[in-house]
């Protein structure tokens, strides 16, 4: 045991509560299913203040996964003690001896497998994507209500009536956790890594709040995505696709905020700073992706990032090969937001010029969410052809469209930036 528990392991702490509470809910949901929510929450509530108060006497034990998973199996077989729970599991485990159900439960491949079961339920067809992804947070990651509305731009209320529906459909539809077996759910992946896809992008780039980057939510979706890749079937590829782009995504963090948490271009990255363990993770990842025919658009953003990565500048940057793989993406999914960051490669590459040529011919179909982006756009190629009266005029319109805080700080730095160079010319 450690002597003191100190500030850095109170928030190291915290992540492991939230890991371990997803382990503890799908083993014990998988026990008394979704209709007992709360009675779950009660056992993982008692086991986190047993680990405070214990932790804090006699500081933090050496392996305090295990000291957890113990303490709240313990708690679980105390629990069956009362008549009352026990009989909530008697029909379904009847000629089974539920204490060693239990200790079956708690075995490293069976916590693996509860939390699989449990997100390809939380990734029902019948439920809301926001309702998923919320679900999935609420479940598997151990977030509360205040965390996950701040993550998804709801409030704390929206979110307990949004979990409480999915809950009341799943338990219409007798979701039994217990059947099919995870591998039968192979229809159901493409949504898995739809949503594990999504939790990482609010992550990366956050809606709310004044953090630019949600690294708890980031953190989760690279650990689902792991935990999908254990699967075995054709699908793999596409899981090892994704991982790739969240851990390409995840190297550059380091460089990605100054000092007061504000937003620094890809262009004025340190990039000495980047992860290199993890660009290696990731490229290997990307390698073991290309073991099919089959290109899906992680493939590609994956490939994207990683060109990134690996360019040694900025300026160094293959934006042509960049721009070829938004062509193909747009073979696969055309939508605005694919054809905005396309516009900026050609603009990278071919010149501002034509680059906002690509802009004009879409204007006219740009949505209200993704009006900061699109004017954001036409600014800085405003801005690279010296234009700083037309780019300072755009960036404020863009800044007009912005909610997040952080946004438009940088977004205001960037007209200071205008009306600085604009003296410079005259």
């Amino acid at each position: 045991m450690s002597t003191k528990l100190t500030y850095s392991d109170s928030k190291n702490i915290e992540h492991l509560f939230r890991q371990q509470s997803g382990k503890m809910f799908s083993i014990l949901i998988r026990l008394f299913g979704f209709e007992n929510s709360s009675l779950i929450e009660d056992i993982i509530q008692e086991t986190f203040l047993s680990a405070m108060k214990t932790w804090s006497a006699k500081g933090v034990p050496e392996n305090p996964e295990a000291w957890l998973m113990q303490v709240s199996k313990n708690k679980l077989i105390n629990d069956l003690k009362k008549k009352s729970n026990r009989a909530r599991l008697n029909e379904q485990y009847a000629g089974e001896r539920l204490e060693e159900k239990v200790e079956e439960l708690y075995l490293d491949k069976e916590i693996k497998d509860s939390q699989l079961r449990v997100l390809f339920a939380c990734c029902n067809p019948f439920l809301s994507k926001k309702e998923q992804i919320m679900l999935t947070l609420k479940i598997l990651s151990g977030f509360n209500n205040t965390e996950i509305a701040n993550a998804l731009l709801s409030t704390p209320e929206a979110v307990k009536k949004a979990i409480y529906r999915a809950k009341s459909s799943l338990l219409k539809q007798q979701v039994n956790l217990n059947t099919p077996h995870i591998h039968e759910a192979a229809q159901r992946i493409d949504m898995v890594h739809r949503i594990i896809y999504l939790i990482f992008n609010e992550g990366y780039k956050s809606t709310s709040g004044n953090e630019v980057i949600n690294e708890d939510l980031c953190f989760e979706a690279s650990r689902l995505a792991v935990l999908v890749s254990s699967i075995k079937g054709n699908h793999q590829p596409e899981t090892y696709a994704l991982l790739a782009l969240i851990y390409f995504s995840m190297a550059r963090f380091p460089s990605r905020l100054n000092a007061d948490g504000e937003m620094i271009e890809l262009e004025l990255q340190d990039r000495t700073k980047w992860d290199k363990k993890l660009i290696q993770a990731a490229t290997a990842f990307l390698a073991k992706s290309r073991n099919t025919g089959t290109i899906t658009s992680y493939h590609l953003e994956a490939t994207i990032s990683s060109i990134h990565c690996m360019a040694e500048s900025f300026e160094s940057t293959d934006w042509e090969s960049i721009t070829v793989c938004y062509d193909k993406l747009l073979e696969l999914e055309d939508n605005p937001v694919i054809r905005i960051n396309r516009a900026i490669a050609i603009s990278k590459w071919k010149g501002p010029e034509l680059g906002a040529k690509q802009l004009d011919k879409i204007e006219n179909i740009i949505s209200k969410p993704i009006k900061q982006l699109f004017y954001a756009a036409k600014a800085a190629m405003f801005f690279q052809e010296k234009k700083y009266e037309m780019a300072k005029t755009y960036y404020q319109v863009a800044m007009d469209h912005s909610k997040h805080e952080m946004d438009k700080k940088f977004l205001a730095k960037k007209i200071q930036l205008c009306n600085t160079n604009n003296i410079g010319l005259n």
